[in-house]
Formats: structure tokens, sequence, C-alpha cells
């Protein structure tokens, strides 16, 4: 039986992009016009969470002055829904016609998101708006944060695996932007600072029957999952009625990286390989804390880690899409070869940890 294998990769952002710069002086001036005038060394502790998160643009599908008014979570769900079905057709369409495929060849497919919701959902809208067959079998990867492509990518593999000769494409969209918070606490000024918008698939499936001679296609080698349920208050995702509430806990690079080698070295020891069999890592820039923190625990070069940063600073966290991104970036700029491996981790709340084994 032939080992799955990803093969078409593709990302997209909406076209709005801005600076790191100017996201901070719309967040303090909304700030300012819902709280009163903010402290002058207020505002610099807040000014320096931005500098030191490591991103330096972001793309969004909102524009300057949208949350001048209160929003409520439907308006912002009603605007997911508007904006994510164009970014998420655009994305689709520019991966199957690079690899030379076309919607109507998907067996599978898998989408994720947490930032937004209906019935019907993206799938069976997407689905509509590409001409996909009728026998198209479909699954919702829902709030699963920013560690959800991979129970797609899961979901994929296993499709592609049990029926031989079958595609499955994973779709990844997210619209963080959306549920922007106005308040002056630590935890949301650092996720005010971090996250972003965008979208990303793959198409998993027989390598055999790829129809292009592109960069070699990775095969999906072995994935391992933790969960640490002692840590469910360090991460959550609120509804509210205006909006997701965002938390992160300052405590979660040391959480995450205190037990990531143990983690590594299992799913590495699957396959009787070590930590120096593996050329390539793509870590989920969540920040650039976790980045430096899980760099430092498993010994990796900043070479190494270049990818992961490189995303965060050109793209923002975008929750679960981030992850394939920094796949996409190792792909394009280091050009792997037949028989390199490469480790992708992504966390999320639980705190989890996932881990997915590749080989070019």
């Amino acid at each position: 039986m032939n080992t799955p294998s990803i093969l078409a990769l593709a990302t997209g952002v909406p076209s709005a992009r801005h600076s790191q710069q100017e996201i901070f002086g719309e967040f303090i001036r909304l700030l300012s016009q819902k709280t009163g005038k903010l402290d002058a060394r207020r505002a610099r502790a807040m000014q320096v969470i931005f500098e030191r998160s490591g991103v330096g643009f972001r793309h969004s599908v909102i524009g300057k002055g949208y949350f001048d008014t209160e929003k409520s979570t439907k308006t912002r769900n009603d605007v997911y829904m508007a904006e994510a079905l164009p970014l998420g057709e655009k994305t689709i369409q520019c991966g199957l016609s690079q690899a030379g495929y076309t919607p109507q060849d998907i067996d599978d497919f898998i989408v994720v998101s947490c930032t937004g919701f209906n019935i019907p959902g993206l799938d069976l809208l997407l689905a509509e708006r590409l001409g996909m067959r009728s026998d198209l079998r479909r699954t919702c990867v829902l709030g699963m944060g920013c560690y959800g492509a991979f129970p797609g990518l899961l979901r994929a593999t296993e499709a592609a695996t049990l029926r031989p000769g079958r595609r499955a494409l994973v779709l990844a969209l997210e619209l963080c932007s959306l549920h922007v918070q106005l308040e002056d606490t630590a935890e949301n000024v650092v996720s005010s600072a971090l996250f972003s918008d965008g979208a990303a698939m793959v198409l998993v499936g027989d390598v055999a029957a790829r129809s292009d001679s592109g960069i070699g296609a990775p095969r999906i080698i072995h994935s391992a999952t933790h969960c640490d349920y002692k840590t469910l208050r360090h991460m959550s995702f609120n509804v509210t009625d205006h909006g997701f509430q965002m938390y992160l806990s300052s405590y979660v690079p040391e959480l995450l990286a205190a037990k990531i080698d143990e983690f590594v070295d299992e799913l590495l020891a699957h396959q009787q390989l070590t930590r120096l069999d593996v050329r390539f890592w793509g870590i989920h820039p969540g920040s650039s804390k976790i980045v430096d923190y899980v760099q430092a625990r498993l010994g990796l070069s900043d070479t190494q880690v270049e990818c992961s940063h490189a995303v965060l600073y050109q793209y923002g966290n975008m929750s679960s899409a981030t992850i394939l991104f920094v796949l996409e970036h190792i792909q394009r700029c280091n050009q792997p070869s037949p028989g390199d491996y490469g480790v992708l981790l992504a966390f999320g709340p639980g705190l989890t940890m996932e881990g997915l084994l590749v080989r070019w």
C-alpha cells in the first residue's frame, strides 16, 4: 500500500496588507475611543508587546474604521461567510491548477476553521461554487484552534489510505481579525499583536497519480498528538456577544517547551529516527517566543527555524492555516531533496501538541 503524499499545496491571503505599526496605531486609537485617554506608560507597554511579537505585517478582510462602532458576533460572522468563500475558492483553485487538477478530481473535502460558522457551511458552499461532484465526502473540523490543520490532514490521509486512488482536499481558513477585542489586559494585547487572516489548501493522495513534475511530493509518514488536560485553562477562544475572545496565558511557551523534546523523540522513534535525521523543521509560530522556546529545547539552529519566523513576520498568526504556510515556505525556499525528512509541529487549546513526520 502506497503512503499518501501531499500532491498540491497553496496559500492565500486577503488583499489588504497592513504593517504592525499601522495596526498598533489603529488599536490604540480604538482603545482610547472606547476607554478614554490611555496612560502614556501603559500605551508604551502595549507598543513594546507589538514590537516584540515577531510580526511585521498582517493581512485582513476588514479595513481601518471597521470597529469604530461595536460589532455583534452575528455581524462579524456574516462578514466571515462573505469573505471566506472567495478566499477559499481562490486558494483552492490556485493549488489545484498549479498541480494539474480540477475540483472534479476531488473525492474528499475537509474544511478546517475556528473563526466562523454557518449551516450550510463552507464545505457545501465551496463545493457548489467550485462545481465539485455530488458524491463528494465532506468533513468539517471546527473549533480546534491553531493545530486544526493536523486533524484535517489525518482525516485526508485516512481517506486516501482506506480508498486507494482517491484524492482528499484540506482547506484551513481563518479570519482572526474579525474578533478583535478592545480591552487593555495583557493577554488581549498579546492576542491583538499576533492574529491575522489567511487560508491554505493541501491535496493528499497517491503520488503515483500526481499529474505534474514539480517539487517532489512529501509523503506523510507518521503523526502524533499529546494533550495535557491539566493545562486547559491556559488557552481559550470563548464566544461572547461581540465576537470570539482569545485568551493566551503567558505560561504557554514554557509549558509547551517543557514536553516538546519527549514528544518529538517519540514521534521520530516510531520510524527509528532521531532529531539528527531531520533536515527541515516547521514550528507553528504562535508567537516568536513559542518558536524560540521550542528551538532551544530541541537544540535547533537559527537556520532550522527561519521559515517559522519568516511566516510570522510576513503574515502573523493565522491560526490553523499557519503551519501550512510554513510548509509552503520550506518547499519554495529550501527545495528539499528526495529522502529529506521534515517535522511539522503545531500547538493549541488543551494544551495540545500535534506532530507530523514527512519525507520528500
